[in-house]
């Protein structure tokens, strides 16, 4: 594990990548600058896959008092079962 490392988003993660996902509406602006006019791939907010949770923006557990984790880890948990359902629709249904 001591070789991965974080690094900023590209231009050509958006031909290279089959998602690329933001947790709120700031860093989304960001990728969209980012994004190339010809890309397939369109970045979307993370939370746009969640089914129980109305939220579009991952907020900052920090601030959510003492259930903040809790609550942004329901959320998570909730949109990567919707992104993971997703992936076995598109890629590997019969």
């Amino acid at each position: 594990m001591k070789a991965l490392r974080g690094r900023q988003v590209e231009e050509g993660d958006f031909r290279r990548f089959d998602y690329v996902l933001a947790m709120d509406k700031a860093n989304l602006s960001i990728l969209q600058r980012l994004a190339p006019p010809d890309s397939a791939i369109q970045a979307k907010l993370f939370l746009e896959y969640a089914r129980h949770h109305a939220e579009r923006e991952v907020p900052d557990p920090y601030f959510g008092g003492a259930d903040g984790f809790e609550r942004v880890l329901d959320m998570v948990e909730d949109a990567a079962q919707g992104l993971l359902e997703e992936i076995r629709q598109k890629y590997f249904a019969t």
